[in-house]
Formats: structure tokens, sequence, C-alpha cells
């Protein structure tokens, strides 16, 4: 697809009012909920959709505290690096275990409860306006691209890359054998590694210690979660070219 056909496609995403009422919700506080908390860790967070909802919203109503995602994309990829390290006791489990671990038991959140790009809400046309603009999500990818571009699933991007999703990951251990996941564990690493050092610095004592490689970790973990379909198809062609060139 060219440059400007990507462009084109990514002005089609338009969150629901029902979708930006629920999120409006979430990012208040009601994801703290210990059954929601509990569900988005099993389930690895939200589809590709609503993950890209999630910091839209987030980053629409707080560009300088995209903290609940953060947190959320945080924890999961720890539990990725704890899932697939294959050293000491860990290395005693099975490969076909540690792919089940990979699997989401069941649907996204916010699917599962009716949400999606045609669902009604009650919001005000203010805050629905505010939710929708994607300003702030596509500086944010822009200004910390060198900190995503190098994780995007090449299988997601269409391209060579040989760094995988979560979902890339799952379907190449199922037929290409359990030892890939060896090959993925570096950049799952360094995701999380970058991840962790901008949740750290929303603390007072650490601000301003972030980099835009920690920044862009949080659009990394995003897509390794998710997957990338909906990043490429809706954000990162504003925030400049998917591939290197």
């Amino acid at each position: 697809m060219h440059e400007e056909g990507k462009v084109e496609s990514a002005r089609t995403f338009v969150l629901s009012n029902g979708e930006v009422d629920f999120l409006w919700w979430f990012i208040q506080g009601s994801i703290m909920d210990p059954g929601v908390r509990a569900r988005l860790y099993a389930n690895w967070g939200l589809c590709s959709r609503h993950s890209l909802g999630f910091l839209v919203v987030e980053a629409a109503f707080r560009p300088h505290l995209i903290h609940g995602c953060t947190i959320l994309y945080g924890e999961l990829m720890r539990r990725a690096l704890h899932v697939l390290d294959d050293r000491g006791i860990h290395g005693l489990v099975p490969g076909r275990v540690s792919r089940h671990l990979l699997h989401a038991p069941g649907p996204c959140h916010l699917c599962d409860l009716g949400y999606h790009e045609r669902s009604e809400g009650n919001v005000p046309p203010d805050r629905l306006a505010q939710g929708r603009d994607m300003t702030n999500a596509v500086r944010f990818a822009a200004d910390n691209r060198r900190g995503w571009l190098p994780y995007v699933c090449g299988r997601c991007a269409g391209t060579d890359s040989p760094v995988l999703c979560r979902l890339h990951l799952i379907e190449a251990m199922e037929h290409e054998g359990v030892q890939i996941a060896k090959s993925q564990h570096a950049s799952i690493l360094s995701i999380s590694t970058h991840l962790s050092t901008f949740e750290n610095s929303f603390r007072w004592d650490l601000r301003g210690t972030d980099t835009a490689e920690d920044r862009g970790a949080l659009i990394s973990a995003i897509g390794w979660c998710s997957g990338w379909t909906e990043l490429i198809r809706s954000l990162l062609p504003l925030a400049g070219k998917i591939c290197p060139p």
C-alpha cells in the first residue's frame, strides 16, 4: 500500500459513543476493579481495536500521564518474560505449556460487554469529541518512533522482520516448533525493560529519566500483546513510515 493510502485508511479509525463513554470511565479508575484487572491480565489486555482505543482516550485526556495504559502493559510484558523464561526451573516447563499460556482464554473485555464501532453511549458532546481526537496519540507515536519501530511484528506488517507479536508467536510455535520462542526473548526483554523505565518516570523523584526508547516501548508492548494490525492501519502511518528505509 502506498503511504498516501496508509494515511487515508488511518483517518477511518473513529471510536463510537459507547467506546468513548466506557474508556473515559475506565481511565477514571474502573480499570482498577479487581475482577477487571484479573481479566485483563489473563487475556493479555484488550483486542487490537480497543487497546488502541485505550491509548487514544488516555492520551486525549491525559497527554502527560498515560499511566493506566503503561501500568497494564508493563505488567503484561513482565508476564510474557515469565512465561517464556527457559532458565533454571522454568526450563523444565514443556514448550506446549508456554504456548498454551500465551493464549487468551476469553474475549476482549470491551468486546464481551458489547462495545464496538457502532455502540451507543451517554457521553457529552465535548467529551466525545475530545475522546475521539487522535492528535495526542499520533504525536506520542511520532515523537517516540525509534522506541517502537524495531519491534513491529514482521508478519503483521508484511515485512521480512523476524520480530513476532504474541499472536504470531503462538502461530509460529504451533507450526515451527517451540524453540522459536528463544529468538523472541531479547526483544520482549528490551520492551519490558524500557517500559519499566517509562513507568518509573511517573514518580516525582524519577521524573525526566525516560527516553524516546522508553516511551515508545508502550506502543511496542501494545503491539506485542494485542497484535499490530490496528496500530498499523490506524495510528502508525500518521507517525511516520512503519518500515525503516
